[in-house]
């Protein structure tokens, strides 16, 4: 059993459409919640702030975008009354110094942004600085007081991108150094001190494992889930926790997975349909 956190899975996409349901996993079980929210979607953002999980925007069915921020408490969703960023999808978003960091995503016309917004709890703010290219799916984490951005796709079926860059809260900063290969629709979050980043690439899915330590990427040599993209990851109880995503054949998966920074395991237990493109965050715990 997890220690009084739970992480939050929202929506994505599964083989009957897009979602709207509300899961939670406490370290071994995953449970459905019983509760209105932001509606079905795909490719929302989200991350946690304080007390609260943050979501913002993501894709319709009908290929609209909405541009609304909700908030959950660990019990219910509320819609927040407030302009902030344009409509868009497959954002970018991570928690640093009391702020939610918002970067990229691709609007209705699937065209990449490149834009950086933070939202304090309140309100959004729109920071104007220079930083990353225009891009969507990219991977984002936070580590050691640093949001960590890698790869992404620089518009909605273009290149893909192989760059590290961090935000300080101020400025961002391109990274030096080789890594992970060019990829959009990775997975990543931190660990004990790390960042892990699984998988990607939406048109070829990969099923490697690599680590930043805030300097330098190293790759695994481990077994662990097969090959994906579109996977959601958050941390919980020592443990990073990986759900469903798109394998190499674009089909959808299933299946928890948990990387305790030397290996995976999968987890034998019931949850949601198989899915891509849900949001996740952990909200609560030590």
């Amino acid at each position: 059993m997890g220690d009084g956190g739970t992480v939050v899975l929202y929506g994505g996409e599964d083989d009957t459409g897009y979602l709207s349901d509300t899961w939670t996993w406490n370290g071994s079980s995953w449970t459905q919640q019983n509760v209105t929210g932001p509606g079905v979607r795909s490719g929302a953002s989200m991350a946690t702030l304080n007390d609260t999980v943050v979501l913002f925007g993501g894709a319709l069915l009908d290929a609209a975008q909405p541009s609304d921020t909700w908030t959950w408490n660990g019990s219910s969703w509320t819609q927040r009354s407030v302009t902030g960023p344009i409509a868009r999808a497959d954002a970018s978003m991570a928690t640093l110094s009391g702020t939610v960091v918002l970067f990229g995503g691709y609007n209705a016309y699937a065209r990449s942004l490149g834009d950086t917004w933070t939202w304090d709890g309140t309100s959004w703010t729109q920071q104007n600085v220079t930083g990353p290219s225009a891009r969507a799916f990219a991977s984002m984490a936070t580590l050691n007081g640093t949001v960590v951005l890698f790869g992404g796709q620089n518009d909605d079926h273009g290149t893909d991108l192989s760059e590290t860059w961090t935000w300080d809260g101020t400025s961002w900063t391109q990274q030096n150094g080789t890594g992970p290969s060019a990829r959009d629709s990775a997975s990543m979050a931190a660990l004990n001190g790390t960042l892990v980043l699984f998988g990607g690439g939406y048109a070829y899915a990969l099923n490697d494992t690599w680590t930043w330590n805030g300097s330098s990427w190293a790759q695994q040599n481990v077994a662990g889930p097969g090959a994906r993209a579109g996977a959601a990851m958050a941390t919980l109880d020592g443990n990073a926790v990986l759900f469903g995503g798109r394998d190499a054949s674009r089909q959808l998966v299933n299946g928890t997975w948990t990387w305790n920074g030397t290996i995976w395991t999968q987890q034998n237990v019931a949850g949601p349909s198989a899915r891509a493109g849900a949001a996740m965050a952990t909200l609560g715990g030590p």
